[in-house]
């Protein structure tokens, strides 16, 4: 596999759907669907592409701790969706105000990664503290143009 795909199935496609998503998102606030419903269509959409990919890729291996990790990770997943609903419905925000706020979520997978995963050693701290700098300084600056 050439090296480049990886990061267009991991991160570029990703990032397209992404920014897809939080224009359906306002969509749905802007049609007045509450959170709460939002969430349901959401889950439901999400459990759906789950059983198609369970019958595309391949079988793999679970466990328990496997389940509870990935339900973890669904269960922040909807509070940090269901909280930009409730922005977007309940106070009519712009989405292009929010996004690239929820965008810095790179700087917590980072800092978690560093600290619970041991992945502090494969960081260059002098371009970490620059990019994270850039990361907010582009933040601060796409989210008040």
């Amino acid at each position: 596999m050439n090296s480049l795909w990886p990061i267009v199935i991991g991160g570029i496609l990703p990032a397209i759907f992404w920014g897809i998503t939080a224009i359906f998102q306002k969509q749905s606030a802007m049609s007045a669907t509450g959170s709460a419903v939002y969430l349901i269509a959401f889950g439901a959409a999400c459990a759906l592409a789950g059983l198609v990919a369970a019958l595309i890729w391949r079988p793999a291996p679970w466990s328990i701790e496997g389940l509870g990790f990935a339900a973890t990770a669904g269960a922040c997943f909807a509070l940090g969706t269901g909280l930009i609903s409730f922005a977007l419905f309940a106070y009519g925000v712009p989405v292009s105000k929010l996004a690239p706020i929820w965008s810095c979520n790179v700087l917590v997978t980072l800092a978690i990664g560093a600290l619970f995963l041991g992945e502090a050693s494969d960081l260059n701290m002098v371009k970490l503290a620059a990019g994270t700098f850039l990361i907010l300084s582009g933040a601060l600056l796409v989210s008040s143009a």
